[in-house]
């Protein structure tokens, strides 16, 4: 009978937790406060998940053609043993004239070493790779949740309470980016100053969404895609064309 009100407590939280979520999804604020604007003279710190292979690519098109004056200090996540994502954010960085201290790395005791200065590098185990088995797939993803709340949640909260890990988020799959979401989505649940989060739909979804694009669309601030008959998928999706 003693866990009865246990059980009780539980399903009251949650009911409470889920009540707030859905009070605060963007898709039920007005467009004027999700896209509010900064001064063009402020800078914005960024965040930029990397998610190799053409996704990768696409970002790095992306990102190419912001100001970096404005957009800095800027942190790419990327997973372990992405040396492809590395190397384009590398190249990318030296050619917009960033400079080079150590990255960020949150897979102990073998980080990965690069000399960086003017922009960070976080390492995530992946949360699930092609083929993997759906027991471990939960085991590999609950391992990418802890690690990545440690590191953009916990720490930035213990050293700046009131600044969020990036001003702004910017993601395109693949499946690791649904963890970063999710913990960039504490703060604001908590009612604290939070992350913006952009999700820009893969060029190569050109009729429907990807399984990370519809599974973070509700949280996102802005949804974009790149093809007209993937804009017609649902609330909360801007169609831009064509952007890589």
């Amino acid at each position: 009978m003693a866990l009865v009100p246990l059980a009780l407590g539980i399903l009251l939280a949650v009911v409470l937790l889920a009540a707030r979520v859905y009070a605060i999804l963007p898709s039920r604020q007005s467009l004027k406060t999700r896209k509010s604007t900064r001064p063009s003279t402020s800078t914005c710190s960024l965040g930029v998940f990397l998610g190799s292979g053409g996704h990768t690519a696409e970002m790095k098109t992306l990102v190419s053609s912001l100001d970096f004056a404005r957009y800095t200090p800027r942190t790419y996540v990327a997973c372990h043993g992405d040396e492809m994502s590395l190397r384009a954010i590398a190249g990318l960085e030296a050619e917009k004239g960033g400079d080079v201290t150590s990255p960020v790395s949150c897979v102990p005791p073998h980080p990965y070493q690069l000399n960086l200065q003017s922009y960070d590098i976080l390492l995530l185990p992946r949360a699930r790779r092609v083929g993997q088995p759906l027991f471990s797939t939960a085991l590999s993803t609950l391992k990418t949740i802890l690690i990545t709340l440690l590191h953009l949640f916990i720490r930035p909260l213990l050293r700046y309470p009131t600044k969020p890990w990036a001003d702004v988020l910017i993601v395109n799959g693949p499946g690791t980016c649904v963890v970063l979401v999710l913990v960039s989505w504490i703060r604001r649940v908590l009612g604290l100053r939070h992350t913006k989060i952009i999700y820009v739909e893969s060029f190569a979804r050109v009729k429907s969404l990807s399984l990370s694009g519809k599974l973070v669309r509700p949280f996102v601030d802005t949804f974009v895609v790149q093809w007209p008959e993937a804009g017609s998928r649902g609330k909360n999706v801007e169609y831009r064309g064509c952007l890589v």
